[in-house]
């Protein structure tokens, strides 16, 4: 695979990289992993038939979405980075302020928009047939504007079900705060960043296997397994992460032969694990990732977590990125993955009420996906320009050391979410 170098000067050179090159990509890359994973749900006529329809293609189909954990592995990482290096390098944290102000940037108006369009347009059945008398009551549906849709439950989170994973998102944006606070304390008994990023690791992997542990306590209860306390898991690879680049910097940075050797072994890892997910524990009942336990939740932590180690280590060591990460079209889709996740759903739920139950399998599998994914791009694509990018414009850069001055200037997230077009080594 080509490498491609970025044009965007570091910033960080003793902590780690800067922007991270493949971020977007791997979020354009994952968004239509995901697309055809409910593609393949919603396509089938059997209701709730889960993957079955599909025979032994069942286990692929149904564990692509292993690009979700994709998404909260960076999360992990991108989120809990300015504190992370703040603990272990002995620094001023960023501003409590300026962190909030830009998860609720980052979150909020695109999750409203989305959330009152389909209410208007589903209803509180949560469906486009006429005489349901299954409604979501006021207190489900405020739920869902306060991210906990997956805990009250109610028909009218249907159309919007990915949206679960944004909670679990905004359940990790508050513990990162917390455990800073504890990180703080603690950080006044260990001497050096070594001691530091060690003991930040460890307690990383406990709450990590706490979390996977804990997942078994009711292992078909939708709302217990996408509450934040049984879906840490994983955000915590991204974290520990986080903890590490700093000892990593000094030692790979400009050295590409050692950076891409671990890099390359990281994404060899990568791979197996992404094997060893799909065919562990398969479970019709239990087949996206939210519902991953016991050893396949180690797998998608460990897929995604030495995933996301290879593109760092690779981008200190040489300044560039995986091809199939770091080009124009994922990039771009990657930017606008977020309103793309939340539209998908609703954009396959009305091609399939169009469709009815008259067509074959292959039939609706091929208009829902040709007709989907282009319209749910352009969606994505119009609310990115005139909802999200105007917020994002407001957010001030979140940075270890706690500056938190100016505007991010380039209209994007200052934790990566948007990635300058890379030129070509």
């Amino acid at each position: 695979m080509d490498e491609v170098v970025g044009e965007r000067p570091r910033r960080t050179e003793d902590a780690g990289i800067g922007t991270l090159l493949a971020g977007n990509g791997v979020r354009g890359v994952g968004a239509p992993l995901v697309f055809i994973t409910h593609l393949f749900l919603l396509a089938d006529p059997v209701p709730n038939n889960n993957m079955r329809s599909y025979g032994w293609a069942a286990p692929v189909l149904g564990h692509i979405d292993l690009a979700l954990a994709a998404f909260f592995a960076l999360s992990g990482y991108l989120i809990a980075r300015p504190y992370a290096r703040a603990f272990v390098l002995g620094t001023r944290y960023p501003r409590l302020r300026s962190y909030v102000r830009n998860r609720v940037l980052r979150v909020v108006p695109a999750f409203y928009l989305f959330t009152v369009l389909v209410l208007l347009r589903f209803g509180f059945d949560g469906t486009l047939d006429s005489g349901s008398d299954n409604s979501s009551s006021a207190l489900q549906v405020l739920g869902q504007f306060l991210f906990v849709q997956a805990q009250v439950g109610g028909p009218a989170q249907v159309p919007i079900g990915p949206a679960w994973s944004i909670g679990s998102e905004v359940g990790f944006y508050v513990l990162i705060p917390i455990a800073a606070a504890i990180a703080m304390r603690a950080a006044s008994r260990l001497d050096g960043p070594a001691r530091r990023a060690a003991c930040g690791v460890v307690a990383a992997g406990i709450v990590m296997v706490v979390s996977i542990a804990l997942r078994a306590y009711d292992q078909y209860d939708f709302a217990w397994l996408t509450a934040p306390p049984a879906i840490m898991f994983g955000f915590m690879p991204g974290v520990a992460i986080a903890l590490v680049e700093p000892l990593l910097a000094a030692r790979l940075r400009d050295r590409p032969r050692p950076a891409r050797a671990i890099a390359w072994g990281a994404f060899a890892i990568a791979a197996l694990a992404a094997v060893a997910y799909t065919i562990t524990d398969y479970d019709p009942r239990q087949t996206p990732i939210h519902h991953a336990l016991g050893q396949r939740a180690l797998m998608a932590a460990l897929c995604t977590g030495v995933l996301t180690f290879g593109l760092i280590v690779l981008q200190l060591g040489t300044s560039g990125a995986p091809r199939v990460f770091a080009n124009r079209p994922m990039s771009w889709l990657g930017e606008r993955s977020y309103s793309f996740y939340l539209a998908h759903i609703w954009v396959l739920l009305e091609i399939e009420h169009a469709l009815g139950d008259g067509e074959s399998l292959a039939t609706r599998l091929a208009i829902m996906g040709a007709i989907g994914f282009p319209v749910t791009t352009a969606i994505a694509a119009l609310s990115y320009r005139y909802v999200e990018k105007p917020f994002l414009q407001r957010k001030r850069r979140v940075v270890a050391g706690g500056t938190g001055e100016g505007p991010s200037g380039s209209g994007a997230p200052p934790d990566a979410h948007s990635v300058p077009v890379p030129a070509r080594a």
